[in-house]
């Protein structure tokens, strides 16, 4: 699944203001090492616009860092919800759209 040196991290249930200091830290730990980060929203249930805000500056972070960050899978369910009421899919062909879809169709 995961390339050599690339870490996981797996985010479920709800993730929003009232714990994204646990995300936050969480992800900046991974963040600090060496090797790429894939993060599994697969089991993620209920968001807001404060993770997607965080995984934004997160992936603009890493990739100045030159760190690979990318999800385990295409936005869905709540979180591509929040992504599209948010605005941030609406040029489907910027890093950050491909970001988010993976390569999938909205």
């Amino acid at each position: 699944m995961s390339e050599i040196g690339e870490k996981a991290i797996s985010f479920a249930g709800e993730v929003t203001i009232s714990n994204i200091s646990e995300v936050h830290e969480q992800l900046g730990a991974l963040l600090r090492e060496q090797g790429g980060v894939v993060i599994d929203v697969e089991d993620l249930t209920k968001t807001d616009l404060t993770f997607v805000q965080l995984l934004e500056s997160a992936r603009r972070k890493a990739s100045e860092n030159g760190v690979a960050l990318s999800l385990n899978k295409p936005a869905a369910g709540a979180l591509l919800e929040v992504l599209r009421r948010g605005g941030f899919l609406d040029d489907e062909i910027s890093d950050r759209a491909k970001f988010w879809l993976q390569g999938a169709a909205q």
